[in-house]
């Protein structure tokens, strides 16, 4: 088992290459094994002009993951959901697949606060993938972020009490 990170590009909407290799670096200090996959281009159909943002869901689609990994999509892109007006990351568990979305991210706060942000929000949708729920500990990576703040508060780690619920192969 491993993590795939896919970088989604586009000449607007470039993702720093040393951005990846840092979340890769911190996901392996969280016993996740990571590697890099080469970058594809933004789905066409995301884009949503008359809200100048990027539908999570059309990331989705367009992964597909090997029978042993998990795929996580990074996007510099604003993404929503019909449910929220922006989201920073969406899970379809069934899959293996989500995305993280930088783009309110890195919006405030200097270097480091955007890369725990950066690697809470993965930590989190990969979560998502593993089969765990929003969890009501603040501390735990797993708990819901609807702003910044929330995200800065919780930690980067599972809590015990979703560890006990994550497969055995990450165990």
């Amino acid at each position: 088992m491993h993590i795939t990170l896919l970088p989604f590009f586009s000449a607007s909407h470039p993702v720093d290459a040393p951005l990846l290799a840092n979340l890769a670096r911190d996901l392996e200090t969280h016993g996740l094994p990571t590697r890099i996959a080469p970058p594809q281009a933004i789905p066409e159909e995301a884009y949503n002009p008359r809200r100048d943002q990027y539908r999570a869901e059309s990331f989705l689609h367009a992964l597909q993951p090997n029978r042993n990994e998990y795929l996580l999509a990074v996007t510099v892109c604003d993404l929503y959901t019909a449910d929220y007006n922006f989201v920073f990351g969406l899970a379809r568990p069934a899959d293996r697949t989500a995305v993280i979305a930088l783009a309110r991210l890195v919006y405030h706060g200097d270097a480091a606060s955007h890369r725990q942000r950066i690697l809470k929000e993965a930590v989190h949708e990969l979560g998502h993938t593993f089969g765990l729920g929003h969890c009501p500990n603040p501390n735990c990576v797993m708990h819901f972020s609807n702003t910044l703040a929330d995200t800065d508060r919780k930690g980067s780690r599972f809590c015990a009490d979703c560890r006990r619920r994550l497969p055995l192969e990450l165990v």
